[in-house]
């Protein structure tokens, strides 16, 4: 029998008062006991098991396992994750040995330990948890540092014990706790004949839950914001401390010893005038209307109250403000980070938090962050912004992601403290509670949700649903209509945000809000920075804001109004920093925007996007620029514009505008610290060299929401259900009817077959062409993409059954059916056809989205026109006519039919007409006998004019009561011309107000007049037998 099972079985038989049972239970676990020392021979990873002496360690059963960690040959033992929630990871004991040298970054939690002995580090955000006994500097040296993180115990704690024993304990960070619902929770610091311990709390926090024994080789040093806390009225012990010089602080310093009532606490007070406490592992930035608290290690909002109320979730696993960084390297949060305090007065506080990129703290993203919270006194908001910097030693480095994320607080296990959601215009309305999402059903995408109850029960909602241009967005965020309060970001500008006016990305949704300066939605561009390339870009300021209003609606008209007096005050005198220039260190940009197209007269440059920006992608685009500033404005109604706050540099000028295709570009814009760069007249002159322009669907604007569905249906999810019971495969479309809006969808996607299956979606283009046309040469068929996404454009002319051409779009992805947009990224693809494709008469054009893998498949479609020189169908006018009835009277009328232009259609009675839009056939009733010319105009500017006359009786009838022996003009007013009757012979003139004469002549009976007289009112004398009559006549537009 082994000597050590021996051993239990005498003293088991010497246990009479044990059961003969309970022995034999005891030798198996006996029987495994084992000693497993640290080797460290592969690498630090402790949970590597090459690193021990046994490398069949289970780290998964180790209650019966006495861990040994001393030097390793050649690597020391460093923690990191673990399982500490789990009982079976906990050792039976882990001893720190002399000469060696142990981290501890993660959960690390045992039973007992034997020894804390020669270097143990603890680090954030580690949890080491001794649930019995902590013996530090046992008949040996130890130097214990605590940096972030915890190191406690369940029962008491020595600090150099045994004989010869002595230690160093530094908090810096984090906290030593003794004592956590155990029994004899006492710190014993050299609580013993030669024994030594000093212990140094410089900035972390330590915690006894009973009693301070110390010894006279025992000494305590607080420096910073280091604290000590002792449960019970400790006030007397540690002043005596003070007095014998056991209990010291930093030179120049005096001690803050107190009772709370609970715990003696013992620290250096903070200044009183100060915003801002600082705390081992966080600070608070109080105002008196808000009171944030920051974690230092990771810079996050751990706590964000406005006059006492919660205005954030701190619980469950969505929860706080935070940062993170998304890369191909993977997503990553904030954590290692540094505090440094940049201003604190009476009327500001600005604290920053770095994290250089440290591989050795576990960083992936080859980048530094710096985070900064700014708060003002009296203010109800709180400023943030960061800095990205890449220092040339760095890695290569790519950012898809960098964005700030608030989750919003529950008001209590049902609602949220912000019942409804404000994004702009069209998005804005009460959300689903907390009940109704946990009450929703999935759906076969993961972002998507059914809601089943409140007030939005049978729609879905998912986060991509509130994604909107966020240029066009001065605020976003939630808002209550019970409780006094919202929630917002309040932008002031967005010359950091990516690739100007049209990004577009996540911003509020349920339960949250984002701010994603920098996307990995709707193919954003990101940035990529070689190593050795030097790269800094500053994102932010933003506003925090919390509103006070009674309602939803007002707290959003409250946060665009803080926004527009953020715009105004942009950029911020109060921050100061290399990678921010002042008003006086920034340029303008002035000039006008004229566009000449003579296809659309009526463009001319105003209400354009004008900007400017250094273009460093690939590609070439502004649209895909993420990696500099953007400097965008809306030019007035003639076209001016002034773009201010620029920082110096040289740039390229863009200009795009509603109703052209394309885009307009200047190179080398130079601008300088405080000057005006005038650009003057920049004229983009439309080319229009590939013939008349026959037809076009859409409005170019670099999106779909022209067409069916675009405008708000295809934001709520799963919308390709509705497609079947509306639209019909294939769709047949004729140009002439120019109703894209309601026979084209605004995604050109698979059809849903009733077998849940996807087929080719057939979209015919049908028009006619006339009777001439070229017999060499080719159209040109332009299509401008508003977003496409693995989509292979098949393309037939007059014949299905031939492919004329199929290609993929220049630019293409983003997902932005599936991720509810209307569009991601612009192109634009123009496609000859020989005119010999063509035929007179009736043709058609054949889409085809032929890629029916997934949903994700699509085109969205800006707009489509064809261009060629062939005479342009003209309009072909056909009149009918109804005659007077009755001499004088006024009931003929004319109708119009027209048809073989290009729609809409333009009509006017007569020159002194005006153009109308108006659909075939149109009738112009209450007409006066008469010559009259009506003309017509389409689209193109063709035309086409014919004249009909309109008769009456030639003899003039006798009223009932009489001859008319006064003037009387009938009808006045009048929008055409006038009758005048008057018996017998008479003479007339006809002036305006003014008194100059218009008109005058002779006539007998009936006299028709005003046809041709401009909108206004007249005056028309009438002599006859003597006498001299005046009438007011009114002529109508």
């Amino acid at each position: 029998m082994p000597e050590m099972l021996r051993i239990t079985w005498v003293r088991c038989r010497l246990l009479r008062a044990f059961p003969l049972v309970l022995c034999y239970l005891l030798l198996p676990i006996l029987a495994h006991t084992q000693t497993i020392s640290w080797v460290g021979n592969v690498s630090t990873n402790y949970f590597s098991k090459y690193n021990w002496s046994d490398t069949t360690i289970n780290y998964a059963a180790l209650t019966s396992t006495t861990l040994m960690i001393g030097a390793g040959n050649p690597n020391s033992c460093i923690h990191t994750g673990g399982n500490s929630s789990n009982v079976n990871y906990r050792s039976a004991k882990l001893n720190t040995l002399a000469g060696g040298h142990f981290t501890v970054k993660g959960g690390l939690y045992t039973n007992n330990s034997d020894s804390l002995n020669g270097t143990v580090v603890v680090n954030a955000p580690a949890d080491f948890n001794i649930r019995n006994i902590a013996y530090i500097g046992r008949s040996a040296a130890a130097t214990v540092t605590i940096t972030g993180g915890a190191l406690s115990t369940k029962n008491g704690m020595y600090i150099a014990t045994g004989t010869g024993g002595s230690a160093t304990v530094t908090v810096s960070g984090g906290s030593l706790n003794a004592g956590a619902g155990g029994a004899n929770m006492d710190l014993n610091l050299a609580n013993g004949s030669g024994l030594t311990a000093q212990l140094n709390i410089t900035g972390g926090i330590v915690r006894i839950a009973r009693n301070l024994n110390i010894g006279a080789g025992g000494s305590i040093f607080i420096s910073g914001i280091g604290l000590l806390q002792i449960a019970g009225d400790k006030t007397a012990q540690l002043n005596a401390l003070v007095a014998d010089g056991r209990l010291t602080c930093t030179p120049g310093k005096t001690l803050s010893i107190t009772y709370n009532g609970t715990n003696t606490v013992a620290t250096i007070p903070q200044n009183p005038n100060s915003m801002m406490r600082e705390y081992s592992d966080y600070i608070t930035l109080d105002n008196g209307i808000i009171f944030a608290t920051i974690e230092k290690r990771t810079s996050n909002i751990i706590s964000l109250k406005v006059n006492g109320v919660e205005t954030i979730a701190t619980s469950g696993n969505k929860k706080y403000v935070y940062y993170d960084f998304t890369t191909s390297k993977g997503f990553e949060t904030m954590y290692e980070m540094s505090m440094e305090v940049l201003q604190d007065t009476n009327d500001i506080i600005e604290v920053s938090f770095k994290r250089p990129y440290t591989p050795s703290a576990g960083h992936v993203t080859p980048c530094d962050a710096d985070i900064h919270y700014v708060l003002k006194k009296g203010d109800r908001g709180l400023y943030t912004y960061s800095v990205l910097e890449h220092l040339p030693s760095y890695p290569a480095f790519d950012l898809g992601s960098w964005r700030q994320v608030l989750w919003i607080a529950p008001k209590d296990a049902t609602n949220y403290l912000c019942e409804k959601i404000y994004v702009d215009s069209v998005k804005h309305w009460q959300m689903p509670s907390l009940y109704d999402f946990a009450n929703a059903s999935p759906t076969g995408i993961a972002e998507i949700l059914k809601l089943n109850t409140g007030v939005r029960a049978g729609k879905y909602d998912g986060k991509y649903e509130y994604s909107t241009p966020l240029w066009e967005a001065p605020a976003y965020g939630h808002a209550s209509d019970v409780n006094n309060i919202g929630t917002w970001m309040v932008f002031g500008s967005h010359e950091y945000f990516s690739e100007g006016p049209t990004y577009h990305d996540l911003n509020a949704a349920a339960g949250i809000i984002h701010v994603c300066m920098n996307g990995v939605h709707y193919n954003t561009g990101g940035i990529n920075v070689p190593q050795g390339e030097h790269w800094r870009k500053l994102y932010g300021p933003y506003l925090i804001y919390f509103s006070d209003k009674a309602t939803g609606d007002s707290n959003w008209i409250d946060a665009k109004q803080r926004a527009a007096a953020e715009k105004a005050r942009w950029p911020y005198s109060w921050l100061h920093h290399p990678e921010y220039p002042q008003t006086a260190e920034r340029g303008t940009v002035s000039g006008r925007f004229v566009i000449n197209d003579p296809f659309k007269p009526a463009i001319k440059g105003q209400n354009a996007w004008v900007g400017v920006t250094q273009i460093t992608n690939d590609e070439g685009q502004w649209q895909f620029e993420c990696k500099t500033y953007h400097y965008w404005v809306k030019t007035d109604s003639a076209g001016n514009f002034s773009i201010p706050n620029i920082r110096p540099g040289t740039y390229t000028f863009f200009g795009y505008t509603d109703g052209e295709t394309g885009e307009y570009q200047l190179q080398n814009v130079v601008v300088t610290a405080g000057g005006v760069t005038d650009l003057g007249s920049q004229t983009w002159n439309i080319p229009r060299n590939k013939g008349k322009l026959l037809w076009e669907i859409g409005v170019p604007n670099r999106k779909a929401d022209e067409y069916r569905l675009g405008d708000f249906d295809y934001c709520e999810g799963h919308v390709q259900n509705k497609f079947r019971a509306i639209f019909p495969n294939p769709i047949e479309y004729r140009v002439t009817a120019r109703n894209w809006d309601s026979v084209l969808c605004y995604a050109h996607t698979s059809y849903p077959d009733t077998d849940s299956t996807r087929a080719p979606w057939k979209w015919r283009i049908h028009f006619t062409l006339p009777n001439t046309i070229p017999a060499t040469g080719n159209a040109t068929l332009t299509i401008a993409y508003a977003s496409a996404d693995h989509a292979n454009q098949f393309l037939y002319v007059n014949d299905e059954s031939r492919l004329f051409t199929n290609f993929y779009p220049d630019v293409a992805g983003g997902n932005g059916f599936l991720r509810q947009t209307n569009y991601t990224k612009y192109s634009i693809k123009t496609v000859s056809i020989p005119y010999s494709k063509l035929k007179v008469g009736d043709n058609v054009i054949t889409l085809v989205m032929a890629s029916t893998q997934s949903w994700v498949n699509h085109f969205m479609y800006d707009y489509i026109s064809l261009e060629g020189d062939i005479p342009n169908p003209k309009p072909v006018l056909e009149l009918t006519k109804q005659d007077v009835t009755s001499y004088g009277g006024n009931d003929g009328h004319i109708t119009a039919s027209f048809s073989n232009g290009t729609p809409p259609y333009r009509l006017k009675l007569n020159n002194g007409g005006t153009f109308t839009t108006q659909s075939s056939p149109y009738t112009f009733n209450n007409l006066f006998a008469g010559n009259y010319a009506v003309y017509v105009v389409d689209s193109l500017n063709e035309s086409d004019t014919m004249s009909i006359t309109i008769t009456e009786p030639d003899k003039i009838t006798k009223p009932g009561n009489g001859w008319v022996i006064k003037p009387h003009v009938f009808p006045n007013p009048s929008r055409y011309q006038f009758v005048l009757f008057m018996l017998g012979d008479f003479e007339y003139s006809l002036f305006d107000l003014s008194g100059k004469p218009l008109q005058q002549g002779r006539g007998s009976n009936v006299l028709r007049f005003g046809e041709n007289l401009a909108p206004g009112i007249y005056m028309l004398h009438v002599k006859a037998r003597g006498k001299t009559y005046i009438v007011k006549v009114v002529k109508l537009r």
